[in-house]
């Protein structure tokens, strides 16, 4: 504190006044102060004690630096260190509301800009819940198939190896992430189980497993494809895909004549099958 003290009084000698405690410790100030214009976000409390604490240096500096020049005035006709410290001060003033204002656009600065792509990532994931049921080994799904499913789906069946089954609940969406959904549980050789409605694009998931079964309750809704389902894919041929799942859905052990019902369905009119259609038609595997 002494040391504090002396220069306070203007004391000590006028070049360490100037050198040391004004030019070096203002070198000190301005270091730590672009370290905290670079850490964002910065906390406003944070940002209000350094300016303060700035503004106590800045004045320790000054006061006592003038005073060390007013007292070497007494004895020397020269004005050389009082003006050489006026310029120094305003250039340390100037330097210092410069800071300030930095700390303040930190302290300030707005989120960066979400990517479209994550954007759009948050979006679809709104719309559907994927969890992971450990006592009973089963991971639900419930919502829309939307784009960034079958990866999840993917995370979730290498992180949880000794899942058994996919509980469904959804009224269908993207058939490309249903069929990528569908591929992991054959290769997975999960079972598949329907509590209350499982429709369009769910059913694909739904015929994926090895095991499919459904609460006495539940519907199952099944329907041809359209082209609307596929504007932006020009080379889309609606009745290709169709063949393709229909292919599936046999190899799956469903019977030629329920899949010949499905795709005799219009897009718009969907088919609930009874509880006895589907298990004639080998879509129910075995009871609930």
């Amino acid at each position: 504190m002494g040391y504090l003290a002396t220069h306070w009084r203007g004391q000590q000698p006028l070049t360490r006044a100037f050198w040391v405690n004004g030019l070096a410790v203002r070198l000190l100030v301005y270091a730590a102060l672009v370290l905290l214009t670079i850490a964002q976000p910065l906390p406003k409390a944070f940002l209000y004690v350094a300016i303060v604490a700035d503004l106590i240096v800045m004045v320790w500096q000054s006061v006592g630096y003038f005073r060390t020049a007013e007292h070497g005035l007494s004895g020397s006709s020269s004005l050389l260190p009082l003006w050489g410290g006026i310029v120094a001060f305003i250039v340390a003033v100037s330097v210092m509301l410069s800071q300030w204002w930095g700390l303040m656009l930190a302290a300030n600065a707005p989120p960066p800009d979400e990517l479209y792509s994550a954007k759009m990532d948050r979006i679809r994931a709104a719309q559907y819940e994927i969890s992971v049921d450990d006592a009973q080994q089963v991971v639900r799904f419930k919502g829309e198939l939307t784009h960034g499913v079958t990866k999840r789906m993917s995370a979730l069946l290498s992180k949880y190896p000794d899942l058994s089954a996919v509980h469904l609940d959804s009224p269908g969406g993207n058939i490309f992430e249903a069929r990528g959904v569908a591929k992991l549980i054959v290769s997975a050789g999960l079972d598949t189980h329907v509590a209350q409605t499982c429709s369009s694009a769910c059913t694909i998931i739904f015929i994926a497993g090895a095991r499919r079964t459904a609460h006495p309750d539940a519907r199952l809704g099944f329907h041809g494809y359209a082209l609307m389902d596929a504007a932006r894919l020009p080379q889309f041929d609606v009745k290709a895909e169709q063949d393709r799942d229909r292919r599936f859905f046999v190899a799956q052990g469903v019977s030629d004549a329920f899949t010949a019902r499905i795709y005799d369905r219009p897009n718009r009119d969907i088919w609930f099958p009874s509880r006895a259609e589907l298990l004639d038609g080998n879509v129910l595997t075995q009871g609930p």
